[in-house]
């Protein structure tokens, strides 16, 4: 049995409206639960849905130069 996408409606940073599948929703739950992730810690697929997301303004991407690491959070409105 194929799996169902759901579409869930949220808002960017800019104030427009968008739509993010079940990924999207898990990886945001993800984010909220430790106020940030790392990049390493995610798989391939999540490290490519996180990229995805940080293009659409739902993630902000930040370089951590003591860790050299790439680490995403929530956009603070």
């Amino acid at each position: 049995m194929e799996k169902v996408q759901q579409m869930k409606i949220v808002e960017l940073a800019s104030g427009i409206k968008t739509m993010i599948t079940n990924e999207q929703q898990e990886l945001v739950k993800l984010v909220k639960e430790h106020s940030q992730i790392s990049r390493i810690d995610l798989n391939e697929r999540a490290q490519k849905i996180a990229e995805q997301m940080t293009g659409l303004g739902l993630l902000d991407r930040i370089y951590d130069e003591k860790t050299e690491t790439v680490i995403y959070k929530l956009f603070n409105r």
